[in-house]
C-alpha cells in the first residue's frame, strides 16, 4: 500500500486507477479517483468488478477522454504488463497528471513467476508496439504467452525449482494452442488477455534508459524496489517533472538511473543473503 501510493498527497487527492479489476487499491476517504481499462466491460465475469468509468487501450490521447483538470498520481498494480502499446500508455498517463504528479506501478519480475522461461522483453519489442499503435495484443505478444507460461508457482522457484521442468499451462499442445489463439484473435480483432511484456527490475530500467535516448519515456524515475525474498513483483514510482526542456530532463532521468541501479545491486545482495543463498 505504501509503495502504491509514494509520494501521493493523502489524504485528499485526484487521481486514477488503471485496471482495477474486482481488487482496487484501498485508498482513504476524500481520494477521487477515475478507474479507467481497455474497455468499460474489462471486469465482466469477476464477482464485485469495480465499475470502468472510461474505456482506454493505451493508444492515442487519454487527455481527450479525461479533459484538462490535471490528476495527482496514477495507479497501476499488476497491469502494465498486459497493455499492448506500453509507451503509449506510459504517455497518455504522463499528459493526465500535473506537474509533480506521480505514477506507481507494481509490476511482476518475471524469474518468479509463470513467465520464468520467457526472455524478457526487448525495446525492439516496445518501440514495434508504439509504431504499430497497438489497442489489442499483438499476435505476437499473444503466441509468446500461451506457448511459454508454465505451471509454477513463487514458492516452488524460491524454493530451488526449476521452471523449465514446470509443465506448460497450456499443455502439451501449446505451441498449437499459441498459434491457433493468436491467428483466431487476428482474423476476429479480438482482445485476448496475455502478458505482452515480462521484466525482471534490472530489465525494465535498461527499457527505461532505452525509451529515454529516443525520447520516448516522458516520466522521471523517483524509485524501484528489488524483489522482496519469497514474493513474485516490484515496485517502480516515477513523475511528471515540473521541468520541461528535454536536455533537462534527459539528464535527470540519466541521474535517476544510475542511482537506482546501484541501489538495485545492494537490494539484491541483501535479499540473496536472506534467502540463503
Amino acid at each position: 500500500m505504501a509503495r502504491l501510493t509514494h509520494d501521493m498527497p493523502l489524504p485528499e487527492a485526484r487521481g486514477l486507477e488503471l485496471g482495477p479489476g474486482n481488487n482496487p487499491v484501498p485508498l482513504p476517504e476524500g481520494v477521487s479517483v477515475t478507474y479507467i481499462d481497455h474497455a468499460l466491460d474489462a471486469g465482466a465475469g469477476l464477482l464485485d468488478a469495480m465499475p470502468i468509468d472510461q474505456a482506454w487501450a493505451g493508444s492515442g490521447s487519454l487527455a481527450a477522454l479525461l479533459g484538462t483538470e490535471p490528476n495527482d498520481f496514477a495507479i497501476a498494480a499488476q497491469v502494465a504488463q498486459y497493455v499492448p502499446n506500453l509507451l503509449g500508455w506510459l504517455r497518455g498517463i504522463h499528459e493526465v497528471l500535473r506537474p509533480g504528479g506521480v505514477l506507481n506501478l507494481s509490476l511482476p519480475d518475471k524469474r518468479f513467476m509463470f513467465d520464468a522461461t520467457r526472455p524478457a522483453s526487448t525495446l525492439a519489442e516496445l518501440v514495434e508496439a508504439d509504431l504499430l499503435n497497438l489497442e489489442r495484443p499483438s499476435p505476437r505478444q499473444i503466441f509468446a504467452h500461451a506457448s511459454e507460461v508454465r505451471a509454477i508457482a513463487p514458492a516452488d522457484i524460491w524454493d530451488g525449482a526449476d521452471p523449465a521442468g514446470a509443465t506448460r499451462l497450456s499443455g502439451d499442445d501449446a505451441m498449437g494452442h499459441a498459434y491457433r489463439e493468436a491467428s483466431a484473435a487476428l482474423a476476429a480483432g479480438r482482445y485476448v488477455s496475455c502478458h505482452c511484456w515480462v521484466f525482471t527490475p534490472e530489465s525494465f530500467l535498461g527499457l527505461v534508459a532505452g525509451a529515454t535516448q529516443l525520447g520516448l519515456f516522458p516520466f522521471v524515475l523517483n524509485r524501484i524496489g528489488a524483489t522482496v525474498v519469497g514474493g513474485f513483483e516490484f515496485y517502480v514510482s516515477m513523475r511528471r517533472d515540473a521541468e520541461a526542456d528535454p536536455e533537462a530532463l534527459r539528464r535527470l532521468q540519466d541521474g535517476a538511473i544510475d542511482y537506482l541501479s546501484r541501489g538495485l545491486v545492494q537490494q539484491h545482495r541483501s535479499a540473496a543473503l536472506l534467502a540463503g543463498r
